[in-house]
């Protein structure tokens, strides 16, 4: 075996590839819909055409989708605050959650009052645990949401048949995964509410922007109604005859509409997903199955009657089997190789402080904080895992380097635990801005 990076040997991957992860592909489709989209010497143009944007936009979205009823929205943020509302929720009832997620899936059911009650992850998929679903439901439960984190369903059988069996609504967070399956089902339309995101990083990028999708026509005109004022008597929208149009002057207090610019831009990158999601699947699918049987790391893989999306790519890291080899060593070794691998960049939602606070009361600052919650599971979970790049596109050549030199470290781990790093050295969770994602 060659010598290691660190220890003055050539690297495995010696040429700079950060290039690779540009993200998202905006080209002369996208530049042509927008100067079309704002021309206003067009000889048909109309005033405020433009706002006709999100209406195609929605329909095309729902026949892809292949549900009765899509919102656009201007953020996946606002998209899961309008399926909160939409689902009824109110001060005091409690939403169940993951942990393991971003702020989004559960901080605007906080927003409307409720109480967050997190459940562990599935260490298999990284999705939330339906086991622990079940352990957490109480008298006050009314929702549960989930999230099919960097493109892994969850267990959507189980979780479905437990929200029967207590009554209970569902909300998809399917940011990650635009074009994933669930047996057959596109994902983000098995619950009551499936909510998607468009911003910039996303599978579907529109820079900005989000999308509602439900087959509940009260969950739509709910939805409608809270953040789309002005738009709930339009053609394609609820219509006079719906109980919430009355609302039409004002909505409900919430401007959350998709810029036209944004859903012009969405509308062609839905033309490019599916071709854009097979090369992804293509390349981190290779990587994946070169990585499998690696002594101290785990693929984090999709049941097999699914299909996957990569907005993410995770493995757990497993020190037991390379001798207690400590992960910041293992993670500079690896980088000093030229691989791109980043600590776990999510941090665990139940150990926040918002969810903790009544952040809306005049005194939430002095208020008592709610016990916090313990998820021992998940937070041990978390401190395996290692985030590398969802290429979305690369050469099988750098897919085989990336394998090649994790078979390399692995292989030397015994002279790996030898070396000294600095507290610089030690590999931390990348910012917001992180190509890891």
């Amino acid at each position: 075996m060659e010598r290691l990076a660190i220890n003055g040997g050539p690297k495995v991957i010696p040429q700079e590839h950060s290039h690779l992860l540009k993200w998202p592909k905006i080209g002369e489709e996208e530049f042509s819909a927008i100067r079309n989209l704002l021309d206003m010497q067009r000889p048909d143009y109309k005033p405020y055409d433009f706002y006709n944007e999100m209406v195609y936009l929605e329909q095309e979205f729902a026949s892809y989708m292949g549900v009765k009823y899509a919102l656009s929205e201007n953020s996946g943020t606002a998209a899961i605050h309008s399926g909160f509302f939409a689902l009824g929720i109110q001060p005091g009832d409690e939403v169940i959650a993951p942990t393991y997620t971003y702020w989004a899936t559960s901080m605007p059911a906080r927003v409307l009052g409720a109480r967050i009650v997190f459940a562990e992850s599935d260490p298999d998929t990284l999705c939330i645990d339906a086991a622990d679903i079940r352990r957490k439901i109480t008298p006050k439960t009314r929702v549960i949401a989930v999230t099919h984190v960097w493109g892994i369903p969850c267990q959507m059988d189980e979780i479905m048949n437990i929200a029967r069996e207590y009554n209970l609504k569902v909300l998809e967070d399917a940011a990650h995964i635009p074009g994933g399956e669930y047996k057959g089902r596109k994902v983000g339309t098995i619950a009551d509410v499936g909510c998607f995101s468009f911003q910039a990083s996303k599978l579907l990028p529109a820079i900005e922007g989000g999308m509602l999708v439900t087959n509940n026509k009260e969950v739509w005109e709910r939805a409608v109604s809270f953040g789309h004022y002005g738009f709930l008597t339009e053609k394609n929208r609820p219509g006079k005859d719906s109980p919430y149009s009355e609302f039409n002057c004002t909505g409900l207090g919430f401007k959350y509409r998709i810029h036209p610019v944004s859903a012009a831009i969405a509308r062609i990158q839905l033309g490019k997903l599916e071709e854009n999601n097979a090369k992804r699947e293509a390349c981190m699918g290779y990587l994946a199955e070169g990585l499998e049987g690696i002594p101290g790391i785990r693929v984090i893989k999709a049941p097999p009657y699914t299909h996957r999306t990569y907005w993410g790519f995770r493995i757990a890291y497993k020190a037991i089997e390379l001798n207690g080899l400590d992960k910041d060593k293992f993670l500079y070794a690896l980088r000093a190789e030229g691989v791109m691998c980043e600590d776990e960049r999510y941090d665990l939602q139940h150990q926040q402080i918002a969810y903790r606070v009544n952040a809306y009361g005049p005194k939430f600052s002095r208020a008592p904080l709610e016990e916090r919650q313990s998820l021992p599971r998940t937070e041990a979970l978390k401190s395996t895992l290692i985030g590398l790049p969802a290429f979305p596109e690369a050469p099988q050549e750098l897919m085989e380097q990336y394998i090649y030199a994790f078979g390399k470290v692995t292989a030397q781990a015994d002279r790996i635990a030898k070396i000294t790093i600095k507290n610089q050295d030690i590999a931390k969770p990348p910012d917001k801005h992180s190509v890891i994602r």
